[in-house]
C-alpha cells in the first residue's frame, strides 16, 4: 500500500523505524534535547519494547527539566507501563494510590521525598486514619515500586521507600493470626467436629476441601462443577473471582482466566473423601433446593454457593469459620483437651494446613510448589523449612521425650 513501509516478513514500519541489511532494526528519533538517537534491535518487538522505554524517559526528562516531576507524575508514568498486569491486581494498585497517596504525598517533588518523609506519612495514616498494618503494608508495596521506577530512569538516585515501613511490618508479623495452618491430626479432629454438630455440618464441605487441595480462596468459590474431573480426580485449576471496581462501574465479582501467577494455572489431585466431600455438597444444594442464579462474565454453575444460590465472599467464610474454631475450642476445654486448642484460622490458614500436611506425609518440596501453585521455589520452601523445623521438634518431643 502506498505511504505503508514494510518489513520483510510483512510487518508494518511505524515512524522512524527501518530494517537493515544485515536484518536487524533500527528507531530513529530526535530527542527533547534536539540530537539525532538510533537504537537497535535483532527483532521488530525488542525494538518496540525499546520505543516504549525511550518515550517514557523522554516524557520524565521533560517534566524534570521544568521542575514540575511530582510523585504524581512519575505514578503515571509506572501506571501506563503496567500492560502485564492483571486488571484486578492493576485496579488494586490505582485504588490505594487514589486514596491515600494522590492528595498526600504525591503532590511533592519527587526529588525531595526522603526516607523521613516516607516514615512520616505512614505515620500520619496511622494515626490520623486508623489505617491498619496490613493497609499501610499495601501502600508501602507500590509506593516502592513507583520510586524504584524513578531510580530505574535516573531520576533520583535511591529509593526512599526502601525499608520505610520495617517497623510496621514488624510489628505486622507480631500480632497477625498464626497464618501457618494446623498440621494433620488436628484438621481431622476439627472437620470430625463440624461433620457432627448439625449448626455447622453445611460448612464441612467447602473447609474439607479447602484443607485437602489448598486452593487459594479466589480459586476455590470460583470452582465450577465442570472444572472437577471425578474419573480422574484432580481439579482443573485455570482461573479465580475477585471483587473490584472497573473504570466506570462500581464494585462487583470478576472472573479472570488465569489464575494469580502462571504457575497457578495446574491440576490438583485429590483422594476419595475430597470426593465424598464434593458429592455432600452437592447433596446438600439438592436438599435445600439451592441452585446457581449467579453469572459472573459469562460463567455460571458454580461449585459452592449461600442459601441465595450465589457464590460466598471472603468475609462470610472467615466469619463461619471463626465461629467453628471458638465452639471447637469451648468443646476440647470441656473435654479437657487443653493442648488441642486451636489458634484463630481464616481461609489462607488453610492454605497453609494442606502445605502442612504435605510436609507431614513426605511429600517432595518441588511436588509441593506445583500443588500450591506456587510461581518461585523460594515462597514454598519459606513455608517448608518454617513448617519442618517445627515438625521435627514436636516428632523428636513426641517420640524421645515422654515422661515415663
Amino acid at each position: 500500500m502506498v505511504g505503508i513501509k514494510m518489513d520483510s516478513k510483512g510487518n508494518r514500519l511505524f515512524k522512524g523505524e527501518r530494517e537493515r541489511k544485515d536484518g536487524r532494526y533500527e528507531y530513529r528519533y530526535i530527542n527533547h534535547m534536539g540530537r539525532n538517537i538510533s537504537v537497535y534491535a535483532a527483532r521488530l518487538n525488542q525494538l518496540r519494547l525499546e520505543e516504549a522505554k525511550i518515550a517514557y524517559k523522554e516524557q520524565i526528562s521533560i517534566l524534570y527539566e521544568a521542575r514540575e516531576l511530582i510523585l504524581n507524575d512519575v505514578y503515571e508514568l509506572w501506571v501506563s507501563g503496567k500492560v502485564d498486569l492483571k486488571e484486578n491486581t492493576l485496579s488494586g494498585y490505582k485504588r490505594i494510590y487514589d486514596s491515600y497517596v494522590r492528595n498526600n504525598l504525591g503532590k511533592r517533588i519527587i526529588e525531595e521525598i526522603k526516607t523521613a518523609d516516607v516514615k512520616a506519612f505512614y505515620i500520619r495514616l496511622k494515626m490520623d486514619r486508623s489505617l491498619s498494618a496490613a493497609t499501610i503494608c499495601g501502600i508501602q508495596n507500590v509506593l516502592f515500586q513507583i520510586f524504584q521506577y524513578a531510580v530505574d530512569n535516573d531520576v533520583i538516585w535511591k529509593n526512599p521507600a526502601n525499608r520505610a515501613a520495617k517497623e510496621i511490618k514488624r510489628n505486622h508479623s507480631k500480632h497477625s493470626s498464626n497464618r501457618e495452618g494446623i498440621g494433620e491430626e488436628d484438621a481431622n479432629l476439627l472437620l470430625d467436629f463440624i461433620y457432627k454438630t448439625p449448626g455447622f455440618r453445611d460448612w464441612y464441605p467447602i473447609i474439607y476441601v479447602c484443607i485437602n487441595t489448598g486452593l487459594r480462596l479466589c480459586e476455590l468459590i470460583s470452582l465450577r462443577w465442570c472444572d472437577i474431573n471425578f474419573s480422574e480426580n484432580y481439579i482443573d485449576v485455570t482461573h479465580n473471582v475477585t471483587y473490584y471496581a472497573r473504570a466506570g462501574e462500581h464494585a462487583k465479582y470478576h472472573l479472570s482466566e488465569g489464575t494469580k501467577t502462571i504457575a497457578g494455572n495446574r491440576k490438583v489431585p485429590f483422594d476419595k473423601k475430597v470426593a465424598a466431600a464434593f458429592e455432600m455438597e452437592r447433596k446438600i444444594l439438592k436438599e435445600k433446593r439451592i441452585s446457581c442464579n449467579q453469572i459472573i462474565d459469562g460463567y455460571t454453575d458454580f461449585v459452592f454457593l449461600n442459601k441465595n444460590g450465589k457464590i460466598f465472599n471472603q468475609t462470610s467464610i472467615n466469619r463461619a469459620l471463626s465461629r467453628i474454631v471458638d465452639a471447637y475450642n469451648g468443646y476440647v476445654e470441656r473435654e479437657g483437651l487443653e493442648n488441642r486448642v486451636l489458634p484463630h484460622l481464616t481461609t489462607h490458614c488453610l492454605r497453609h494446613s494442606y502445605a502442612i500436611i504435605l510436609c507431614e506425609r513426605g511429600v517432595n518440596v518441588k511436588v509441593m510448589q506445583m500443588l500450591l501453585g506456587h510461581k518461585d521455589i523460594s515462597t514454598t520452601m519459606d513455608i517448608y523449612t518454617k513448617i519442618s523445623e517445627k515438625y521435627v521438634l514436636r516428632e523428636y518431643s513426641r517420640v524421645f521425650m515422654k515422661v515415663t
